[in-house]
Parts: structure tokens; C-alpha cells; sequence
């Protein structure tokens, strides 16, 4: 970008400046989102091993999150009745079987998200570093 490399127009080395910071600013934003989706699937993993574990061991007691750091232990009433929010608070009632394939197949999907993110930032990183190179470029020369 910097076109002559004899005179460096000041504006052009701002308008470099403002590039490379809005980078760093989608690259923050995407690095954000890429850490919720992670969690989620996370969640989703952890759901269906619980999950398997009631239906492999109905009586054993599960911990239910009660909210503010707290749990309690429980025993599931119907073992074989999971209720599944499956989106603007909309919650039905499926089997173990089809709650643990929803959430798995919800996982692969945040996978697949994740590696598309992942690829962005990488994209976003490389244009970052070219232009921070031609900031660098730019600013020497405009030393004397």
C-alpha cells in the first residue's frame, strides 16, 4: 500500500494504522465467539455422557446445577424422558436416544463452526501481519 517508497503520505500511513487496528478488533470479536461456541459443545459432550450414564444406571443419583455455584443430587423420575430446549425457549420432551443424537450432532456442527472461525482468524491474522509490515515499511521510511 505504501506506493512510494521515496515520500510516505502521512495519510496513508493512518489509514494503515486504522486498518491494522479494526483487524485486531475482528480478530478479538471472532477469538470471543470461537471460545463460547467451545463451551457450548463442550456442554453438549458433557449432556450426552450424562446422559448415557442415566440410561446405562437409572438409579444413580446425577448432580442438577441449581444455580449461584450450587448443585444438588438428585435421582431422575421418568430416566428415559429428557426435556430438550431446542431453541427460543421452546422445549420438548425426547427419549435418552434422541437427546444424546440431537446433542452430538449439535456438537459436530460447532465443530465444524469452530474450524471455520478458526480459518477467519487465521486469514484475518495473515492480512494483519502483511499490513503491519507495511506499517513497519512505511514508518522507516519516514525517518530521516
Amino acid at each position: 500500500m505504501v506506493s512510494n517508497l521515496q515520500t510516505v503520505d502521512p495519510r496513508e500511513v493512518q489509514m494503515l494504522q486504522q486498518y491494522l487496528n479494526e483487524f485486531g478488533q475482528e480478530i478479538e470479536a471472532y477469538s470471543a465467539q470461537l471460545q463460547m461456541i467451545e463451551q457450548r459443545r463442550l456442554e453438549s459432550l458433557t449432556a450426552v455422557d450424562t446422559i448415557n450414564t442415566i440410561k446405562e444406571n437409572p438409579e444413580n443419583t446425577v448432580l442438577l446445577n441449581i444455580g449461584g455455584g450450587a448443585s444438588i443430587k438428585v435421582k431422575p423420575v421418568e430416566e428415559d424422558k429428557i426435556l430438550l430446549n431446542i431453541g427460543s425457549d421452546v422445549i420438548v420432551s425426547q427419549t435418552c436416544d434422541n437427546t444424546a443424537s440431537y446433542l452430538s450432532d449439535r456438537a459436530t456442527e460447532m465443530e465444524a463452526l469452530e474450524k471455520k472461525i478458526t480459518e477467519s482468524i487465521s486469514q484475518m491474522q495473515k492480512q494483519a501481519n502483511d499490513i503491519a509490515k507495511k506499517l513497519e515499511a512505511a514508518y522507516k521510511q519516514m525517518q530521516p
